[in-house]
């Protein structure tokens, strides 16, 4: 028996490690815990927002915290995985406890270690299936070619719950395939029955939601409202079983936004099911909880924790800000539903989903759908515009069911925008010998390649343009470039063209009596043009800047679906940088908002450049535009970056002095040491190389890495003696801030070399990721909403801007 009791089966039993604590230490470390969490997510203002309460039991998080005494898990004892669990491994601690699943039978009983999990730590236990269900048509009457019938069905304890459903009944000679919905989508439901399906809706939704008092029913059962919903859905299943018309091995479900994630919940857990198209699915579904944070802009499983708090298990919001140690995550939610027919369907552009981390989702349940030879009945489609849908959109999820039904013949969707393999990468890419690459540490900042000490500005100056090169090597052989004529006219920079039209679909900040805007591109020296915006200052009535104005290019973060900014949460900070005199230059990177389809594709014309080098190379373009302008000082042209945008800039400011100074936050941690005490690969190394597929060359190292070319501590040397801030919250598990420290410590020598140590400051605050957001800032007096959602983060860093200017 070892040591440690609840390591043995895990995670065969996930209740074992959430269980009381076994020691006095662990006591004391998950109390410690749960008093970070509930400073930092100001549980107690929970009551002062307008969403439903927890539960039945719970008006609160808080509530519920009290009534069960739970403590927040050992996360000692729970695995930290930067990247998706694979769905077909058997997680220990440690490597050597871990488990490849390899046969069907070996899935069958993983899946059931999934079902438990997922209910445990996200949408509670459903009980089991009523044997009661009864029937009782309330209404029928005829349609063309169809019969409608509107059914109350009643189960469970004394028969007290109930559920309405309408029916749509094609004429002719049945069995017909089902097409399942929510209320407030029948609309959706007639279109299937033209196709020939009986369309069923049923009232577990907003619009009308029977589901809502089914908690009160079966009290000791803490399923939440989703999976209430989903439980609801597999009662409507019980119904068809009997319903003559309907063909019971052949029935669909879909639904969108909050009725996607329910539809997809009903199909995991119920296999009677056979084919689902979750649409814009997104948190808690679609979405994994380790790629949606703050610095995706996308729905960010912190808010959805707080503000959609009846939706999923109260347990689920002990992992924010340590996403990374969820047992499960939504790839396992999708896997469940294998072998049978899944469409995964989201926007490219909407705001609250992620259409990258959908197809980390997707990648990752393939694996699965192969084990099962079932590699052709999972789907992802992207489709054009926000989160609503169009008829269009509603028919290509039919023409999925129709396929997988034998009904018709329709191709399913398969081109991806984000399909970066490192495997396939390195196939194709030049080789590498990591061996020829010395081992170094942190400590060799301040030393020559032979050994010796530099402790002279000269010395240290003699040194940079080594390091720059070893950062160039890493972002890969630049393709020929030819220059193009400078213009240091604004109208000239902008004249050409016009405004991408997604910028309109997705959502850009607009002009104001106070804030100009002006669209432009960049090209110049690094060739192809990128289109953004640059905001300044308003004076009187003119449509231009007035002066030389001190500029800030401001540089996202992972926010693929949005790239720059769009309204709420994600804005770009333009009334920031305005209210302080700055000009803000803002463009999407790579990949990214309007720029997704360019990125597609990008390792095959270029398989030994990179993503990094090109955002790189378009950041010094726009250095060089904005410099080229009469409106802006060139000697005060600033970055400013989060999370990627921040990597990108300090990249940028090390290979660039035009670049006055860097506010960087939540953009590094060093290579050397964060993945050797972490796991031991994918959280800093890892997430460039492998994960985001930005900087293919660093994944060679990263069983390695203390053969990296170079490291962070040396890309901030390279900025001294420029201004530099770098903010490093606590609970950042990408950027781990006792290494950020270090790093930040190292390179501080750099700075005392040049007599500027001052100008290398950092923030370390125990706080949440995030630049804009902080749940610790909401109002403390209910009905004050003002800076509800903003902390003073970004005026912290602005202020910091504007002493440098």
């Amino acid at each position: 028996m070892s040591a440690n009791p609840f390591q043995d089966d895990y995670p065969l039993h996930p209740e074992r490690i959430h269980g009381p604590p076994s020691t006095a230490a662990e006591h004391e470390r998950r109390q410690a815990t749960l008093e970070k969490l509930r400073s930092l997510l100001a549980v107690e203002a929970d009551g002062y927002l307008s969403d439903p309460r927890l539960s039945h039991r719970d008006d609160s998080w808080l509530d519920w915290q009290e009534r069960t005494g739970e403590l927040p898990p050992d996360f000692e004892q729970l695995p930290a995985i930067a990247d998706l669990p694979n769905p077909l491994v058997q997680y220990g601690n440690e490597p050597e406890h871990r488990t490849k699943i390899t046969t069907k039978e070996g899935w069958e009983q993983q899946r059931d270690r999934y079902k438990e999990q997922l209910e445990y730590w996200l949408y509670g236990q459903m009980p089991p299936a009523p044997e009661n269900v009864r029937a009782t048509e309330l209404e029928e009457r005829p349609a063309e070619g169809a019969t409608i019938r509107v059914v109350r069905l009643e189960f469970g304890p004394d028969h007290d719950a109930t559920l309405t459903l309408e029916v749509m009944i094609p004429d002719g000679t049945g069995p017909f395939p089902v097409f399942m919905t929510q209320w407030n989508h029948r609309k959706w439901a007639l279109l299937a029955l033209q196709r020939g399906y009986v369309g069923v809706v049923y009232a577990a939704a907003d619009a009308r939601d029977d589901a809502a008092d089914y908690g009160e029913l079966y009290p000791n059962y803490d399923f939440q409202l989703l999976s209430r919903r989903a439980w609801a859905a597999h009662r409507v299943v019980d119904y068809l079983e009997t319903l003559p018309e309907a063909d019971d091995n052949r029935i669909g479900i879909t639904g969108a936004s909050r009725n996607g994630k329910q539809s997809l919940i009903a199909a995991a857990f119920d296999e009677r099911i056979d084919a689902v198209a979750p649409c814009s699915a997104g948190s808690g579904a679609v979405v994994p909880a380790r790629f949606d944070r703050d610095d995706c802009y996308a729905g960010d499983m912190a808010v959805h924790a707080r503000l959609r708090r009846s939706w999923f298990h109260p347990r689920w919001r002990f992992f924010v800000g340590r996403e990374n140690h969820l047992p499960v995550d939504a790839n396992h939610l999708v896997s469940l539903v294998a072998p049978r027919a899944c469409l995964l369907d989201t926007a490219l552009n909407e705001r609250t989903t992620s259409a990258w981390a959908v197809d980390r989702v997707y990648q990752s349940a393939s694996s699965v759908y192969d084990l099962l030879d079932a590699t052709e009945d999972l789907a992802v489609r992207y489709r054009q515009g926000r989160h609503a849908r169009a008829t269009r959109d509603v028919h290509q999820v039919l023409n999925f069911f129709d396929e997988t039904f034998g009904i018709g013949e329709y191709e399913a969707p398969s081109r991806r925008y984000h399909d970066f393999s490192f495997e396939e990468w390195r196939r194709t890419a030049a080789e590498v010998d990591v061996t020829e690459f010395p081992k170094r540490d942190l400590d060799t900042l301040l030393k020559d390649e032979d050994g010796y000490a530099i402790d002279t500005v000269d010395s240290w100056t003699e040194r940079k343009p080594a390091i720059r090169e070893r950062i160039c090597w890493s972002f890969g052989d630049r393709p020929p470039r030819a220059s193009s004529p400078s213009e240091s006219s604004l109208d000239a920079v902008s004249r050409g063209g016009k405004p991408d039209y997604l910028a309109d679909v997705i959502g850009r900040p607009e002009p104001s009596a106070a804030v100009g805007k002006r669209w432009l591109s960049h090209s110049q020296t690094y060739g192809k043009r990128v289109d953004g915006d640059l905001y300044y200052p308003k004076t009187g009535d003119s449509d231009h800047p007035e002066g030389e104005l001190p500029a800030v290019i401001w540089l996202h973060p992972y926010s693929y679906n949005t790239g720059y900014g769009a309204g709420g949460r994600g804005q770009v900070p333009v009334t920031s940088a305005i209210d302080r005199g700055f000009a803000l230059y803002a463009f999407d990177q790579l990949g990214f908002g309007t720029r997704i389809g360019e990125s597609e594709h990008f390792y095959n014309r270029h398989p030994n450049w990179s993503k990094m080098g090109k955002m790189v190379d378009d950041t010094l373009a726009a250095v060089e535009t904005l410099s080229a302008l009469e409106c802006i000082d060139s000697d005060r042209i600033f970055i400013m970056g989060y999370s990627l945008g921040a990597t990108v800039g300090l990249y940028a400011a090390a290979l660039d002095e035009r670049i006055k100074g860097v506010a960087s936050v939540c953009g590094f941690a060093p290579f050397r040491t964060s993945d050797s005490e972490m796991e031991r690969a994918n959280a800093v190394i890892g997430r460039l190389s492998h994960i985001h597929g930005l900087q293919p060359r660093l994944g060679l190292f990263r069983d390695d890495p203390e053969r990296m070319p170079f490291d962070f501590h040396e890309v901030l040397g390279l900025i001294a003696p420029r201004p530099l801030l770098a903010v490093a919250p606590s609970l950042d598990w990408t950027h781990p801030q006792k290494e950020v420290l270090r790093c930040v410590d190292e390179a501080r020598s750099v700075y005392d070399l040049y007599d500027e140590p001052g100008a290398l400051e950092v923030h370390a605050p125990d706080d949440l990721l995030s630049f804009d957001y902080h749940e610790a800032r909401l109002a403390n007096e209910p009905g004050d909403t003002s800076e509800a959602f903003f902390t003073d983060r970004r005026n912290t860093v602005f202020d910091w801007l504007a002493e440098q200017v």
